[in-house]
């Protein structure tokens, strides 16, 4: 295993256990790309979940992709990710080419710039953008390359610099704080905006549909939540009985109240996350 798969794994390895903590940040994050991947949320989270959502935050399709990708096994003009990008270096200039022969030869013209892959695109930055990415502007390190990742793909020198973002990233990741209480804030309903939520999604007490927006979604979430008993139990089949009564779709209801930190659940069994219980 190289060092490349190693340190994914490990970031895999330290998410599912920020996962299967709730914690809310985490969870959040996990939300957030399993919809912008379209993947469905699991009842509970395994290896294979948080791999995958470590290579699509690093702009690879799936865990597999990543695994073809960093082991150096791509073929010529395979998607190779959006790695090299961020939002790091979203307001930075750069020079994109769809062929790789017109970018290297614009490369060969000037010294300062460096040539870097994005999925199956080609793009020229300068030293402040590999900076931005955490990548080191060394030029004993680039100049050995011909300052191109394209054709250094797979060699030591690729190696150590995809390293370099890769240790960047989860430093960044890992260290950044967030602010939950901001974030729970923004997604606060008043009155008002409840009301009219509830006017649009409940007709004859039952949902007409769950809400794709995550704001008006947490509106029915917390109305389903005051109908249970906050002081006891549920095995999931009671809960999903509960649930059938309002929508057919029990199963993702189920998983939208574990993900946004309203209920808990272990073997199986599921209980509300009362004020009392955050406090402990």
């Amino acid at each position: 295993m190289n060092s490349l798969i190693q340190e994914m794994k490990t970031r895999a390895r330290l998410l599912l256990k920020l996962l299967q903590q709730g914690h809310a940040p985490a969870c959040k994050h996990a939300l957030v790309l399993s919809r912008q991947q379209h993947w469905t949320l699991p009842e509970c989270w395994q290896l294979r979940h948080s791999l995958n959502l470590c290579a699509a935050e690093l702009g690879f399709q799936h865990w597999e992709h990543a695994l073809q990708v960093l082991s150096g096994k791509a073929a010529p003009g395979s998607d190779m990710a959006t790695l090299w990008h961020g939002n790091e270096v979203a307001g930075l200039t750069n020079l994109w080419f769809s062929e790789y022969a017109e970018a290297r030869q614009c490369a060969e013209r000037d010294a300062s710039l460096f040539l870097l892959p994005y999925r199956k695109q080609f793009m020229l930055v300068r030293s402040e953008y590999l900076q931005a990415l955490g990548l080191t502007a060394d030029a004993g390190v680039w100049d050995g390359i011909q300052r191109d990742l394209v054709q250094a793909y797979a060699t030591p020198a690729w190696q150590q610099l995809v390293l370099q973002r890769l240790r960047y990233t989860r430093t960044e990741r890992l260290h950044q704080r967030w602010n939950v209480q901001q974030a729970n804030l923004d997604l606060h309903s008043n009155a008002q905006e409840a009301a009219r939520v509830m006017a649009s999604f409940v007709r004859d007490g039952r949902l007409l549909s769950i809400p794709q927006q995550r704001k008006k979604r947490l509106v029915i979430l917390h109305w389903l939540l005051a109908q249970l008993d906050q002081h006891r139990p549920y095995p999931e089949a009671e809960l999903n009985q509960f649930l059938l009564q309002f929508h057919e779709d029990c199963a993702t209801l189920r998983r939208e109240m574990i993900m946004h930190g309203l209920m808990q659940r272990e073997n199986a069994v599921y209980w509300c996350v009362t004020a009392a219980n955050k406090e402990s």
